[in-house]
């Protein structure tokens, strides 16, 4: 019984080029995000929500910033829970492979929102129970995708990135073009309809500039899970850095220019009750390419999102399970490779919030709790890389004072932080009480076994490519 750590020699250069690396990071970061939570920003900011959503990307990057430091310096073979497991030390990845079982509820958000653009266009899909439906089928027809393999996986995530590209980059050009509001004039009153902070109803965040800043801030940060291809790369640790950078001007482009045209042609009295861009999108098109954009756009968005979900989730659970912490069995693979058990749970997982009909931002803002709560993890293994690994650090081709690094990662800690405080006083008393208790026994369980169970840990982080 106990913890055995075993070092796994470099392996050679991987095919992932820099092109591959920055394709991967764009398709991982463009998802539900910039298609579900423009409309309900809208409606806590108002005309500044273009502003809010260009905040967010830059106040995402400083918070993911030590990934930045940490993939110049090392490469990762298995991304943030190899990271963990070399850097922050057992225990630490312990509680993370038990608490990641949390983000498993995170598929359930692209089909309630799927569901609810499908309620838009087609009206006899709008009703709850309707919807309810549609959510589970397509959790279903992604399930069994990835339970067919990587490779099925693989290509139609490829096929529906590249749509999605098209769609949003389309409607923001012709959007930009049919503004008629004045969403550039500050003094407007609908410009900041509540305000540069945060407003409070019943104890309970619903408005305000600030606010949507922390909404937008849940898709903004995906691009720092390119660190997880480290061992497929050609040159980790000059390429992946530099792709993390450039995917911010991608991001101000593509996500300002959607919010911009979302913005700009309709008020926020005529979103009414909707919460998806489907009625923008009726202004902005003929009818023909409407329905294009209904399909390449939001639909592809939250599919594809789903789709490398499953897959991502898939992949960073069964290590875990490969090493120990959660049963083998769990994670045993089936003739395609695919972890069948992890994915059949992350399938029963995310149906449990589409039947209880929890809303778009209810899960988000459960997700992002759960995401901050690993940023702590990670926050114990960014402070100790300058002393575990000093000469690759100052070799790194992105390196900076102790003191500047210190700096930095304290900030992107504070900024999680907030987004955790935020995240639990988005949603009710209970429910933040419960995602609470759920975090601290996952805890209580990864540190029990840390010290009972029988883990033998294969840690993949080199410094050198």
């Amino acid at each position: 019984m106990g913890i055995k750590v075993i070092k796994e020699a470099a392996p050679k250069s991987g095919t992932l080029g820099r092109p591959e690396l920055f394709a991967l990071a764009i398709g991982q970061v463009i998802g539900a995000g910039v298609i579900t939570l423009i409309v309900p920003a809208i409606k806590m900011t108002g005309y500044s929500a273009w502003l809010a959503y260009f905040a967010a990307i830059i106040i995402g990057f400083i918070m993911i910033l030590p990934t930045v430091f940490i993939s110049s310096t090392l490469r990762l073979g298995g991304g943030n829970y190899s990271m963990l497991c070399d850097l922050a030390g057992p225990t630490v990845s312990g509680i993370f492979a038990f608490s990641y079982l949390t983000q498993c509820l995170s598929t359930a958000l692209f089909g309630v929102a799927a569901a609810a653009y499908l309620g838009d266009v087609i009206p006899v899909l709008g009703g709850p129970v309707a919807r309810a439906i549609v959510g589970v089928s397509l959790l279903t027809i992604f399930y069994v995708v990835n339970i067919r393999g990587i490779d099925m996986m693989a290509k139609a995530q490829k096929a529906m990135t590249w749509m999605l590209i098209a769609a949003l980059v389309t409607f923001a050009i012709v959007g930009i073009l049919k503004i008629n509001l004045p969403i550039f004039k500050f003094s407007d009153p609908n410009f900041l309809i509540n305000g540069w902070g945060i407003k409070f109803t019943e104890n309970k965040i619903t408005g305000g500039f600030f606010g949507a800043v922390l909404l937008f801030v849940y898709s903004c940060q995906g691009y720092y899970m390119t660190i997880a291809y480290g061992r497929n790369s050609k040159n980790a640790r000059k390429d992946i850095p530099i792709v993390l950078i450039m995917a911010v001007p991608t991001l101000i482009i593509l996500y300002v220019g959607v919010a911009l045209a979302g913005v700009g042609v309709m008020s926020v009295a005529d979103y009414g009750n909707s919460s998806t861009l489907v009625f923008a999108a009726q202004r902005i098109f003929p009818s023909w390419l409407y329905y294009a954009f209904i399909i390449c756009g939001p639909i592809m968005a939250l599919l594809s999102t789903l789709n490398s979900s499953f897959a991502y989730n898939a992949i960073t659970i069964g290590q875990s399970c490969d090493d120990g912490w959660l049963p083998k069995a769990f994670g045993k693979t089936n003739k395609k490779d695919a972890r069948v058990n992890v994915l059949t749970f992350m399938y029963l997982l995310g149906i449990i919030p589409i039947i209880f009909r929890l809303s778009i931002t209810t899960i988000v803002n459960m997700v992002q709790l759960f995401m901050s709560f690993f940023a702590f993890l990670n926050f114990v293994a960014f402070i100790k890389m300058p002393k575990k690994y000093p000469d690759a650090w100052k070799k790194a081709r992105f390196h900076v004072s102790n003191g500047w690094y210190i700096t930095i990662c304290v900030a992107s800690l504070i900024g999680y932080i907030i987004v955790f405080w935020k995240s639990c006083l988005s949603m009710s008393t209970t429910l933040a009480i419960g995602n609470v208790v759920i975090l601290l026994l996952m805890t209580g369980i990864g540190i029990w076994r840390s010290k009972t169970g029988n883990i033998e840990i294969h840690t993949s982080v080199w410094a050198e490519d």
